[in-house]
């Protein structure tokens, strides 16, 4: 076992999360109970590299007819990322969200793990309400739905997390 699939077990055993370690592989799957949905998720350690990817997946597929308004959808959401990107798998229509991190060498910090982790969670969880809506659109209504408009829909944000006193 690598030192930095060693501290991706440990930092999952920190947090209390519940996970299932892929045999013979470096590799973590777990799946987190978000605002709107059910995340599953995939954590790779990559050897030699140092390097980690997080990998959030939308619990339902896009169908092939609703997979251009999908694309524009994750297009137009990536420009407004900071870390990570969505991607869509075209031919099955899975969407994910992707999280990459390179680590100096043997000096693998548990908090950014596990902060990779509550990103890729968070904003698959914040894309659900988006992509169920482009998904539920009739397909003859497709070119009617208008992407910028629907990403200005609060309504469709999950609740702001809510801050300790202590910490205000």
């Amino acid at each position: 076992m690598s030192a930095l699939h060693a501290s991706v077990l440990q930092a999952f055993k920190s947090m209390g999360w519940a996970y299932h370690p892929v045999p013979d592989q470096n590799v973590v799957e777990a799946a987190f109970e978000a605002h709107h949905a059910k995340v599953p998720l995939h954590v790779q350690s990559f050897d030699g590299a140092d390097m980690l990817s997080v990998v959030a997946t939308a619990s339902f597929p896009c169908p092939p007819t609703h997979r251009s308004a999908v694309s524009e959808l994750l297009m137009r959401t990536n420009k407004e990322l900071t870390l990570g990107n969505f991607e869509l798998e075209w031919d099955g229509g899975q969407v994910m969200f992707r999280v990459t991190n390179v680590f100096p060498s043997h000096r693998y910090d548990e908090k950014i793990i596990a902060g990779l982790v509550h990103n890729a969670v968070a904003e698959m969880d914040r894309l659900t309400p988006f992509l169920s809506e482009v998904c539920k659109t009739p397909t003859g209504e497709l070119m009617l739905l208008r992407i910028p408009d629907l990403l200005q829909r609060e309504d469709l944000l999950p609740p702001a997390p809510e801050v300790p006193e202590e910490a205000a």
